[in-house]
């Protein structure tokens, strides 16, 4: 019975069956957030040059983490939209913000970031709102799962952290002491984002807190770990997409300028902090599954020679 389930075992393509639910996971991750067809062409682009940052270790390993990690990641993406809005209602009706800033940041010059929009059309109006509603989760997703192809848990955990892993808990208490409301609704402006909402609570609840801007902070910790890899078109167009989601924020009226400059020293902030989290849980990690995870991947005689 155990050699005929050995033989099975062995008979097996295990990594193209690890391959085909990796591939399986990241079009579930596209269809839960609703993805575009630019959003998928934006991803295939940072795959490109994922060769120079993959790690040399052998599929079969790697998808005995990585699998299961990209699973869990993928599942609270699906639920944690909800459990976000649950929090933003309970903050709303129990109204616990003892500083109420609108009036403060209105007055402040330039801080409306009106000149963000200087120049303006309807084409540009339709590109920001399109970088706004997918910037907040597709920026993370993109350097998850491009980690994810470069066979490394390490830069999963350290994109996860980074984002929404310990920005959600760590933001929550600035959202909780200050209300603040985003510009076009302080200033009586249209919301650019056209939103419609079906009572006024609901409209309250989406204007609202707004000090540090999450949008940025999620994209500029993006940002700053991309900068850390070697692959220069995943660089380049990181930096692009990050700064135009940052860009946007304040194009559309929606994040006041020290709203943003908030966000990215935030961001700075969480990044230093995931990169101790992970060199202190490095240190606890049993040596048996460092030297698992670690074991380089075998070539074969024929091949080393070529």
């Amino acid at each position: 019975m155990k050699e005929s389930l050995n033989r099975w075992v062995r008979s097996n393509d295990w990594v193209m069956y690890g391959i085909l639910v990796s591939i399986f996971l990241v079009w579930r991750i596209g269809e839960v957030g609703g993805w575009t067809v630019e959003c998928w062409i934006l991803l295939l682009i940072c795959l490109m040059g994922i060769r120079k940052d993959q790690i040399d270790i052998e599929w079969s390993r790697f998808f005995v983490l990585g699998i299961p990690l990209l699973g869990i990641f993928y599942y609270f993406y699906g639920s944690g939209n909800g459990l976000w809005w649950k929090i933003a209602n309970w903050m709303f009706e129990n109204n616990r913000h003892p500083w109420t800033w609108d009036d403060f940041m209105n007055s402040i010059p330039y801080n409306d970031a009106a000149w963000a929009r200087a120049f303006h059309s309807p084409l540009l109006d339709s590109i920001m709102v399109w970088i706004y509603n997918f910037g907040f989760v597709l920026s993370l997703w993109i350097c998850i799962v491009r980690s994810y192809w470069t066979r490394s848990v390490k830069k999963m955990l350290s994109y996860a952290l980074s984002g929404h892993l310990l920005q959600f808990p760590l933001i929550l208490p600035f959202y909780n002491l200050i209300l603040l409301r985003e510009v076009w609704w302080v200033k009586g402006q249209p919301d650019l984002l056209g939103r419609v909402f079906a009572t006024e609570n609901d409209m309250l609840v989406n204007v609202m807190n707004c000090f540090p801007s999450m949008h940025t902070s999620i994209s500029f910790a993006m940002l700053l770990l991309a900068l850390r890899e070697k692959d220069n078109i995943f660089k380049y167009m990181m930096v692009a997409y990050c700064a135009s989601i940052i860009f946007s924020t304040m194009y559309l009226q929606i994040h006041w300028v020290l709203d943003v400059l908030a966000g990215m020293a935030f961001a700075y902030g969480v990044v230093k902090l995931a990169d101790l989290v992970l060199y202190l849980a490095s240190r606890i990690i049993p040596s048996s599954v460092q030297r698992f995870y670690s074991k380089k991947k075998e070539y074969a005689p024929n091949k080393l020679a070529a």
